[in-house]
């Protein structure tokens, strides 16, 4: 005789709130894209994560090489207002695209 196995439910919603504050204070910390991860877009996620760490540790090496040029002290200011510029403009995308589709973060299940 067969049982009758239900089916899995559903994952839960993940909150817009949560992935915000992962994504801003990930971002301000140098990880980028731990909200995307969050909600199950992976792909998203990891593209920002790599991307976000390649491109800081190549746009911080570039501003202490011109350290000595001087140049690079110029440079500062503007790695940091990018830095956090970027972090808050990512989570408040996530947060927005969380909250047009009905907080699953544009996950089509």
């Amino acid at each position: 005789m067969t049982e009758y196995v239900s089916p899995p439910a559903p994952p839960a919603p993940k909150d817009p709130n949560t992935a915000f504050l992962l994504e801003l204070v990930g971002g301000l910390f140098g990880l980028m894209g731990l909200g995307y991860i969050y909600v199950g877009r992976t792909n998203d996620g990891l593209i920002r994560l790599i991307g976000w760490i390649v491109y800081s540790i190549v746009a911080w090496i570039i501003i202490f090489i011109l350290m000595s040029l001087v140049i690079g002290c110029f440079c500062v200011p503007v790695q940091l207002a990018m830095q956090i510029g970027l972090a808050i403009w990512s989570a408040t995308s996530l947060k927005n695209s969380m909250l047009n589709q009905g907080g699953t973060g544009g996950m089509v299940g």
